[in-house]
């Protein structure tokens, strides 16, 4: 009767961990995650466009690394009067679970400023300063 009941105390206490599930844990999230939408929409997308020309993001690539940095890379098209370039972006940082669960704060030591994200069942979603979000996914 005593280890039954110990046995059910043990199955109680571990269904009240405040986890969304495995996939919240920092080793779950560390990783190579490429980026699938800017802004809701699916890559490649514009993210500007003037007289002076276009810009387009055509993908990207997020990682998270087990000793709390990040890099990110981000590429990009601009096409001016029938011209095209295609440059990269990079950012670097590092990361911190904000509390039990999946919310993330990430702190850009290029740019020096400081976001927020999301990570849970194999995605990313990493909402900028700027209002946008990016969703990376494995």
């Amino acid at each position: 009767m005593r280890r039954l009941t110990a046995l059910l105390v043990a199955v109680l206490l571990t269904a009240c961990v405040p986890e969304l599930d495995t996939s919240t844990r920092a080793e779950s999230v560390i990783g190579t995650y490429q980026l699938r939408s800017y802004g809701g929409r699916p890559l490649p997308t514009q993210t500007s466009s003037d007289e002076e020309g276009t810009t387009e993001l055509l993908g990207g690539e997020l990682k998270i690394a087990s000793d709390k940095s990040w890099t990110e890379t981000r590429t990009y098209r601009y096409t001016q009067t029938g011209t095209v370039q295609q440059y990269t972006f990079g950012s670097a940082g590092s990361w911190v679970f904000l509390r039990e669960g999946a919310d993330m704060q990430f702190n850009d030591k290029v740019l020096g400023y400081q976001f927020t994200g999301t990570a849970a069942g194999g995605s990313v979603t990493l909402s900028l300063n700027d209002g946008y979000t990016l969703v990376y996914s494995r």
